[in-house]
């Protein structure tokens, strides 16, 4: 895995974390939290939390499966990517003096709002 890919997936697990982080245990939020937020290596965590860096490996391992699980079920971070790219679409239509293009934004937008209810 290059090192682009690993950031990547770093920062998907951090989004992940920050959606569904409350559905955790105190001790999972504990860990993750230490190694998102404080950004602590392994041997830190494991120092912190009284347990081995082993322990620390294996716990962020499985915490990452749970989040993508809940991630697979309830489609959170996807709807917010979803949101997200057709805000840029939106953004890039307005800035076009064609009305057609504007008139589309508006209609993307009330699509969206639309989608709340």
């Amino acid at each position: 895995m290059s090192a682009e890919e690993i950031f990547e997936q770093r920062m998907r697990l951090g989004r992940l974390f920050d959606i569904y982080g409350s559905l955790l245990t105190d001790k999972q939020r504990a860990c993750l939290s230490l190694y998102f937020y404080d950004d602590l290596s392994l041997s830190e965590i494991s120092e912190e939390l009284g347990v081995s860096r082993q322990a620390v490996h294996d716990l962020l391992k499985r915490v990452e499966q749970i989040l993508e699980r809940y991630e697979l079920a309830l489609g959170v971070l996807a709807q917010e990517e979803a949101l997200h790219q057709k805000l840029h679409e939106v953004m890039g239509l307005l800035g076009c003096d064609d009305r057609e293009k504007k008139d589309e934004a508006v209609r993307i937008l009330q699509k969206i709002c639309g989608e709340g209810r």
